[in-house]
């Protein structure tokens, strides 16, 4: 049975769960809410009842033999797989199907969270025939701001004040990568009001060219790995402008790090590369950094200095000679 979001939902709010739950699709951020609110609705704070699997290492025997334990106090069993659609011989998985029932008269579910479901399996088949299958499909350009209304409530912010064109021209565009834009504004506004909206990256330059120049910039501190990124830097105002603005973010943020590690929560990608970052710096070399981005930013804007010299300079200036 192919349900939508807010249907399983409501059948939870009924105290209905399904034997089996296929959880798929691009909207990642989605896909992680709806089994966090399975695993809450059903296992609560009992851990004990939980048994988490990967799709890539078990085979179905594995999810069988999980399901059919009993956990300790008794109870609904709860196992969770994921990277489902890797597991090895999902046919015989079919012996855990079976209607909705309540809550106490299940003796476990599974949730599957699984890239996608692929339509020409005989097993994609009986899934949707005798399982609960939810795709978390790519949130269509006339849902979006809604979409980003609600990340925003679910946040603590106020919509109003957000720049809503600028999260609407994320690119990619999902709900993971929208959040993520979020919570870096809402730093950057905390750290210097009105400065929240500089640091929004609206379609990462060159395809992920930024990520790989913060990594050699901020994270190595690499000269000859940071000054092969200096022509294409240099190429464009307003590239140069975004990924100025993109390097500021990322030192202001490392130096609130520095200050204190629980003062920033960040998605886990760009924490962990933050706090791998923070090894290589020095609150002091933190300090000049900003500062000069600041003038580079200035110089950029009010004056006709040569961007590409602006960029050697700031990257020979702070990285590692040898």
């Amino acid at each position: 049975m192919k349900l939508d979001e807010a249907r399983l939902r409501r059948e939870l709010s009924q105290g209905l769960a399904w034997p089996v739950y296929w959880i798929h699709g691009p909207e990642r951020l989605l896909v992680r809410r709806l089994v966090a609110q399975l695993r809450e609705t059903l296992a609560g704070s009992n851990s004990w009842a939980e048994e988490k699997l990967d799709g890539a290492t078990a085979a179905a025997a594995d999810v069988l033999a999980a399901a059919r334990s009993v956990p300790f106090g008794g109870g609904l069993r709860l196992v969770v797989v994921r990277d489902a659609h890797l597991i090895r011989e999902p046919d015989s998985l079919a012996e855990l199907f079976g209607k909705p029932a309540k809550f106490g008269d299940l003796p476990f579910t599974c949730i599957f969270v699984a890239k996608d479901l692929d339509g020409r399996r005989k097993f994609s088949k009986q899934l949707v025939e005798h399982a609960a299958v939810v795709e978390c499909e790519a949130i269509s350009e006339a849902n979006r701001e809604a979409w980003i209304s609600r990340l925003a409530g679910d946040l603590g912010l106020d919509s109003s004040r957000l720049p809503i064109e600028a999260l609407l021209r994320t690119d990619p565009w999902t709900l993971e990568a929208v959040e993520s834009e979020l919570r870096k504004w809402t730093v950057a506004e905390a750290a210097e009001p009105g400065m929240g909206e500089s640091v929004l990256v609206t379609g990462d330059p060159g395809g992920g060219r930024g990520d790989r120049f913060i990594e050699a910039f901020l994270v190595r501190r690499d000269l000859r790995a940071s000054l092969e990124f200096v022509h294409s830097l240099a190429s464009g105002f307003e590239e140069g402008l975004m990924m100025a603005g993109l390097l500021a973010w990322n030192v202001r943020t490392l130096a609130l790090l520095a200050a204190n590690p629980r003062s920033v929560r960040l998605p886990p990608a760009a924490q962990d590369r933050l706090v791998r970052a923070l090894r290589a710096w020095k609150i002091d070399e933190l300090q000049a950094l900003r500062a000069a981005i600041s003038e580079m930013d200035f110089a950029f804007k009010q004056t006709p200095q040569e961007p590409l010299a602006l960029w050697g300079v700031l990257i020979s200036n702070f990285c590692r000679k040898s």
